[in-house]
């Protein structure tokens, strides 16, 4: 009988010291340090049942837990708020303040946690985003770099400036629209089209949803298989047993691989077609992601890590991108000085806008994409004031390291709270306003309300340091191609006048989408 007993009460011992004792320690080492924990922590379940609780009685505008901060610290929370997601302590960071050392004076020690990893583990595999900093790492990031350099990216605008075109067109057969779905799903061509080709326009696939198998288009697969992987973090199981995360059990698990082997078969077929493509001819076509990886020494005898980057590239970018389109839009609506002064540009800039659709598409290209100034500065206006990415992958330090008058552990969880970085109203004037002009250089709203230069790490839409996001340039090109094509010769107008002067909030990590109509409206010549 001893030989049972002693066993479980081993087992017993270590949940209790791993989920509650391990776990507390923790807590009053950053609570003596003036971290606090709005939250609490409930052994086994952390923060969650308040923050539940939380959004039962509250309206929740943006992601639920920047919103239960700001309800439970203010506007202008702390430099850090205290968390604990299961079993898992976190440390929210809602300044720029230790970003300093983070991407700059310690940023060799900035890296990766595993956490984000193991709950996206299925859906995008071991991509190079979620790798911490090895020689791996650094050299996928080498290679997909390239692939993304300016020069590669031109035929990937001409695909674009295509698509856009083809869409406007549908569009306008349509008359109203909702945005959200329709610029969803206009970027999902794009970017398949620019990972994987211009022929793949976004086919079908199946996919299995509450045991029912139906077809889906591949970019909304997709991306529901990423919102089905971020969703694993709720499950009573993984709560209790974190440890579980990579063993897919549950229902919903079973349907997510799936899923997820649907997406992946089909990029193997592709990978398959284009190498007996290249055995006929002894080139590749295209200058699509796909082709590039399959050229390249460390990829391309490698089929599990070209689809893993290929699967990262097009959730990053699809989704991003069409938030910022779709919230770019909305604000124009929103603010119609601002839309003309942006025509006014557009059209000083180039010759065909508002004029044929073929003649605009021909007309623009890289060098005069340079020249929008003010478009730049709508763009960067969209992605403060509603980030795409509201929350950072979780992050750690490689050593104990003291940040802003706080020690952090080596391997603490640290998650950026962007959307509220870009909202601190020591830093941003009229910070809840969508100001354009606050990226000139010659305007009172480029500075603090001080009226002194913001910090550098006040604004970081991409992350920063050695993890800034390699598709930058890219979301920046893709909005600066498609957005004239969208606005030449029409107007989009908001059909929900409540709209007109608060419009609902939309990122990429939100589990519920909003709608949003919009009419489309042509310009009289």
């Amino acid at each position: 009988m001893i030989m049972i007993y002693v066993p479980l009460i081993l087992l017993i011992a270590y949940f209790v010291w791993d989920r509650y004792f391990r776990v507390k320690l923790r807590i009053n080492f950053y609570e003596k340090q003036g971290i606090q924990f709005p939250a609490g922590f409930v052994p086994i379940f952390g923060s969650y049942p308040k923050i539940m609780k939380f959004m039962e009685q509250h309206t929740t505008n943006k992601y639920p837990i920047i919103d239960f901060i700001n309800y439970a610290q203010g506007e202008n929370p702390p430099i850090y708020t205290g968390m604990v997601f299961g079993k898992q302590m976190c440390i929210m960071i809602n300044r720029h303040e230790p970003l300093q050392d983070l991407f700059i004076s310690k940023n060799k020690f900035f890296d990766k946690n595993p956490f984000s990893a193991n709950l996206l583990k299925q859906t995008l595999g071991d991509s190079h985003v979620f790798l911490k900093t090895n020689e791996l790492w650094a050299k996928k990031r080498k290679v997909i770099s390239a692939s993304l350099y300016k020069q590669k990216l031109v035929q990937m605008v001409e695909t674009m400036k295509d698509i856009a075109s083809e869409t406007m067109v549908e569009w306008e057969k349509q008359g109203e629209l909702d945005v959200v779905t329709e610029i969803a799903n206009m970027m999902m061509r794009n970017i398949l089209a620019c990972v994987f080709g211009r022929y793949n326009d976004n086919p079908s696939v199946q996919y299995k949803e509450n045991g029912e198998i139906k077809q889906l288009k591949l970019g909304q697969s997709i991306q529901q298989n990423i919102g089905k992987g971020l969703e694993r973090e709720f499950q009573l199981h993984l709560m209790l047993f974190p440890e579980l995360y990579n063993q897919y059990i549950s229902k919903q698990d079973r349907e997510l691989v799936f899923n997820v082997d649907q997406g992946k078969n089909y990029i193997l077929d592709l990978i398959k077609s284009k190498r007996e493509q290249f055995a006929k001819t002894g080139k590749y076509e295209g200058d699509d992601l796909l082709s590039s990886l399959l050229q390249d020494e460390l990829f391309q005898n490698d089929d599990q890590m070209i689809i893993n980057e290929c699967l990262t590239f097009f959730s990053a970018a699809a989704q991003t991108t069409a938030v910022s389109i779709t919230n770019f839009l909305c604000y124009m609506a929103q603010n119609q000085q601002q839309e003309e002064k942006l025509r006014n540009e557009l059209n000083t800039v180039l010759k065909n806008f508002g004029k044929e659709n073929e003649k605009l598409v021909k007309e623009l290209n890289m060098e005069i994409i340079e020249d929008f100034n003010y478009l730049k500065y709508c763009f960067y206006e969209a992605i403060r004031i509603e980030p795409p990415i509201a929350l950072s992958s979780s992050c750690q330090v490689n050593e104990d390291m003291e940040m802003s008058g706080v020690t952090i552990k080596k391997d603490e969880v640290l998650i950026v709270n962007i959307h509220q970085i870009h909202h601190n109203s020591d830093q941003w004037i009229e910070h809840d306003k969508y100001i354009p002009e606050r990226f000139d250089p010659n305007s009172k709203y480029f500075l603090t309300p001080a009226g002194t230069p913001r910090h550098q790490t006040s604004y970081i839409p991409f992350l920063g340091g050695k993890r800034i996001c390699l598709g930058k340039t890219f979301a920046e090109y893709s909005f600066k191609t498609i957005v004239p094509i969208m606005m030449s010769g029409r107007k989009f107008r908001l059909t929900n006048e409540e709209y007109l002067t608060s419009k609902p909030h939309y990122d990429a990590i939100m589990f519920k989408k909003p709608v949003i109509r919009m009419r489309l409206e042509k310009i009289q010549k």
